[in-house]
């Protein structure tokens, strides 16, 4: 089969980045799950960690998830978030107490390896911000510290084509025994980032990929509630595979290849039904918020959001920072260009996913 020139150069590229990349990035997730380990033996405190009303926002990839996260989060009285410096270099409790030290000895001394950090953000993280802005400081999406126990579908970027990656792309259909191995380990994720943040705050999770683990979640943590964001498809689709087309050509692939474009066409399809359904099965535990509105009236979204969870109200600094994020909000212009016809795609070819929810009885 006849491959173009271009096609070829991005898969030899990809086996070149893969066979670097791949041994470096297991041997971190290695001395992650050892430090899981380590936790146990040295903070037996963490048996009796309370996880209190976990705010989870979930919903269509490139439907403002991101939006609500941010202004959601700076309510730093009552939430707290994970941000991105802790999922990559310090899931485990004993990693976080060493990086903040590490940290503080740092900034004694001037900052030297702040000023670096800053530095490689600024030429690496930023390139992305057109897309996704973040930074290590950030709050950022908590499924990235599931890398460790092989539950974070951002494996996708790496084996588009494994038959257990789209597995994890639908929690809801896994093997009862794998739900329950990573249902296990991402309360111990929570456990770990409340007992360094502190037990009286309430987490806050925002996971687009956590759109298929709605109904699991609800029983693992029965008081928790839900904020579920939507858009138009016919904009989500082209969005979502511009975003990922960068790192799967990292890698190997491209978003253009069709079996691509339908497997993420079907699972979003299938996001969108949930979302629906989840308005009915969760009742008041749920908040939706629908994208345009979030565009052309963000502060109405959050005060919808407070008088629906019956959040209360913030202090007098956090109120003025969601003031900042608000004004911001008005004021952005994304530069991120995409159409269907990029990846060859029509309305009329965004079908029906295959979402079910328990029903309330």
């Amino acid at each position: 089969m006849w491959v173009p020139p271009e096609q070829k150069k991005i898969r030899v590229l990809g086996i070149v980045t893969k066979c670097l990349l791949l041994p470096v990035i297991l041997m971190i997730l290695l001395i992650h799950r050892l430090a899981f380990i380590i936790d146990v033996i040295l903070f037996p405190r963490l048996k009796h960690v309370e996880v209190s009303k976990p705010l989870f926002i979930v919903g269509l990839p490139r439907s403002g998830t991101t939006t609500v996260h941010r202004m959601m989060a700076s309510h730093s009285e009552r939430f707290t978030s994970m941000p991105l410096w802790e999922l990559i270099f310090a899931p485990a409790l004993c990693q976080k107490y060493l990086f903040s030290g590490a940290s503080k000895i740092d900034a004694a001394l001037g900052g030297p390896v702040q000023k670096i950090l800053n530095w490689a953000q600024d030429r690496l993280i930023s390139s992305f911000d057109d897309i996704h802005p973040t930074r290590l400081t950030d709050p950022e999406e908590d499924y990235l510290g599931l890398l460790p126990f092989d539950g974070c579908f951002l494996r996708f970027l790496v084996f588009p084509y494994a038959k257990n990656t789209w597995a994890i792309g639908d929690f809801s259909s896994l093997p009862l025994a794998k739900k329950q191995r990573l249902l296990n380990a991402y309360r111990g994720l929570v456990k770990r980032h409340l007992a360094f943040r502190g037990e009286e705050f309430r987490l806050l999770s925002k996971n687009p990929s956590f759109t298929t683990w709605v109904s699991d979640l609800a029983e693992e943590f029965p008081d928790a509630e839900f904020i579920g964001t939507h858009r138009d498809l016919a904009k989500v689709v082209p969005s979502q595979l511009s975003s990922i087309d960068g790192g799967l050509r990292f890698f190997g692939c491209t978003a253009k290849d069709p079996w691509i474009i339908a497997q993420f066409s079907e699972l979003l399809a299938d996001y969108q039904e949930r979302l629906t359904a989840y308005k009915h099965y969760l009742g008041l535990r749920y908040a939706d918020v629908d994208f345009q509105l979030l565009v052309s009236s963000p502060e109405k979204v959050i005060e919808d959001i407070y008088q629906q969870l019956q959040i209360p109200p913030r202090n007098e600094e956090d109120a003025t920072h969601l003031h900042q994020l608000l004004l911001a909000s008005r004021s952005y212009k994304s530069k991120h260009a995409y159409s269907l016809n990029e990846f060859g795609l029509q309305p009329t070819d965004l079908g029906r996913g295959s979402a079910t929810c328990p029903s309330k009885g």
